[in-house]
């Protein structure tokens, strides 16, 4: 599924529970909305195994970490962050390692060749 669709489901969604909040309270919603993907910024995602990986999942979600904005640290993954330019060499130093590649999923990519 494309970014666009997403962005236009999510953005619908949003829209309509927040018609059914009453007026007096949008702006709590608001900044509910904010502290979440504020915290979501500051906490280190929990290990994969954790109680809290779920909990920290629907924060992310709460806080609109989506697309772009989305976390590059996740429950139970790590991120090896390389140039651009170095991306195919590490790629092939991890497969060749015995490390699976994950997509952004978090399934195993096929091997670079």
């Amino acid at each position: 599924m494309n970014t666009t669709a997403k962005f236009g489901g999510l953005g619908a969604v949003i829209a309509l529970l927040l018609t059914e909040v009453p007026t007096q309270y949008d702006l709590y919603v608001a900044l509910f909305i904010i502290a979440c993907g504020a915290a979501t910024a500051m906490i280190p995602p929990p290990h994969a195994g954790s109680k809290w990986a779920v909990a920290y999942q629907v924060m992310t979600t709460i806080g609109l970490n989506i697309g772009w904005a989305e976390n590059h640290f996740k429950p139970g993954q790590s991120g090896v962050r390389v140039p651009v330019a170095d991306k195919p060499a590490a790629k092939q130093a991890v497969a060749s390692a015995g490390i699976p590649v994950l997509n952004k999923k978090g399934q195993p990519e096929t091997p670079v060749s």
